[in-house]
């Protein structure tokens, strides 16, 4: 059987795609390069959330090797250097190590999509002396393929998607203690495997915040996460962010008293069973910050940058918490461009970083991070116009602000800008008041 994804045909399944992608990032040749790692991790990562159409060399550029684009091309000329490298580390691999693996991965000539192609195995001659010891070799190499696919690619591959303005030697302790993590957890069950599994996958779902169902599903997920391991503290961290954001965003009282508390009850739940995991501290630092408690829960922010100062997801937690504590300089901190970054999924250090600089006035900065957002391949939204907009106007360019109003409420047109602006701003009245008024002057007839 041959399948090729990548050109229009149907993609294969994506665990089967993980396994190929994590035993071609521990050959001998990839784990000596982690520019190729992040590089090959990045594109089959965005092929199999469906956006391999938008694979292109500048949005590598600035997502994989965090390089601002400039006029003399050289972000993008980096990039063609590392794509023929990957290539040929590719042929090279199926080549030798790779050869008897059961799907390869390419990458187009002259592009950056990745393919995927099945090989069916040849049938092994075996006589019947030798079918007991072939059998269990068989066994032991099925074990390890499902040992391989329980595990996450953000969890197994923690080294290949980080930003390579880090050193090496980085890379190689962020992969042994990823690995020893994981071996400590297969020693307890497979079901705990599947719950670090799940709760990895689904923290990097965090963002955008203000979409309801995806927040739903991923408060159902954390759950499960708990029914599979109780003593992980994934779960109970996980729920209390998601808890917590709900409780925000509702509408009734009641519901977001009673959201609030059941956030807090497992933000403290997370920092009992693990006291020494970022996430749990900065989960349980942003349901504190929610439900009033500013100083403890800055506190907790604090001990979370501390004990993962490179983790994008628990970053991401501790800015959007100094945001609504009014801590712009800590949250400046924590999602400056060049701060490196590990983890799963988008992370929106762009978003909290133009919202830092409009509370501290920087409006040149506000409308460098949101007007260039999509170009870098950064995720925008409802707030990320709305605070663009408050820098226009506050730079004295009132019909940019204006055609960011319009574009905001053209693509969200049912979006609670006013409940938002003023519950994340509950405690900076200046940028609260700025942001409504230019929402106010340009409200749609």
């Amino acid at each position: 059987m041959r399948e090729i994804a990548g050109d229009g045909e149907r993609l294969p399944d994506r665990e089967e795609v993980r396994h190929a992608l994590a035993r071609v990032l521990a050959s001998e040749a990839f784990v000596g390069s982690p520019r190729l790692q992040a590089f090959l991790a990045y594109i089959v990562e965005q092929e199999l959330d469906g956006l391999g159409d938008a694979i292109k060399g500048k949005i590598i550029a600035t997502d994989v090797y965090g390089k601002e684009l400039d006029e003399n091309g050289g972000a993008l000329n980096l990039v063609s250097v590392e794509a023929r490298r990957l290539r040929r580390a590719l042929d090279d691999y199926y080549a030798d190590a790779g050869r008897s693996d059961p799907m390869r991965i390419t990458m187009q000539s002259g592009g950056y999509r990745p393919q995927f192609e099945s090989i069916a195995p040849a049938e092994p001659l075996v006589d019947d002396s030798q079918q007991g010891s072939h059998f269990h070799i068989g066994l032991q190499q099925h074990k390890l393929a499902f040992l391989i696919g329980a595990v996450s690619l953000a969890s197994v591959l923690v080294v290949g998607y980080f930003s390579l303005q880090s050193a090496p030697t980085n890379a190689v302790v962020a992969a042994s203690s990823s690995s020893a993590k994981l071996a400590a957890v297969r020693e307890e069950s497979l079901a705990s495997v599947q719950a670090v599994n799940l709760a990895e996958q689904t923290r990097g779902m965090f963002f955008p915040l203000f979409d309801a169902r995806r927040q739903s599903i991923n408060l159902e997920a954390f759950q499960h996460v708990i029914d599979l391991d109780p003593n992980l503290s994934a779960g109970y961290a996980g729920s209390a962010q998601v808890l917590a954001l709900q409780s925000m965003v509702t509408t009734d009282p009641a519901e977001a008293a009673a959201l609030a508390k059941e956030a807090l009850e497992m933000g403290v739940r997370a920092t009992t069973l693990n006291p020494t995991s970022g996430w749990s501290q900065a989960a349980h630092g942003w349901t504190l910050v929610v439900t009033g408690d500013m100083e403890a829960g800055l506190r907790r922010a604090r001990i979370a940058a501390g004990l993962e100062p490179q983790d994008g997801n628990v970053l991401d937690l501790i800015g959007i918490s100094a945001l609504l504590a009014n801590e712009p300089s800590l949250m400046a901190e924590v999602s400056h461009p060049e701060r490196i970054r590990v983890g799963s999924g988008r992370f929106a250090y762009n978003n909290i970083y133009g919202a830092s600089q409009l509370m501290l006035e920087n409006y040149d900065e506000v409308i460098d991070a949101f007007s260039t957002a999509a170009e870098r391949g950064h995720p925008v939204s409802a707030p990320s116009l709305f605070l663009l907009a408050t820098a226009h106007h506050e730079n004295g360019d009132t019909s940019k602000a204006q055609r960011a109003i319009e574009e905001m409420w053209a693509t969200w047109p049912g979006f609670s800008a006013r409940e938002i602006v003023a519950r994340f701003f509950e405690n900076d009245p200046v940028t609260r008041s700025r942001v409504l008024a230019v929402l106010d002057a340009n409200m749609p007839d």
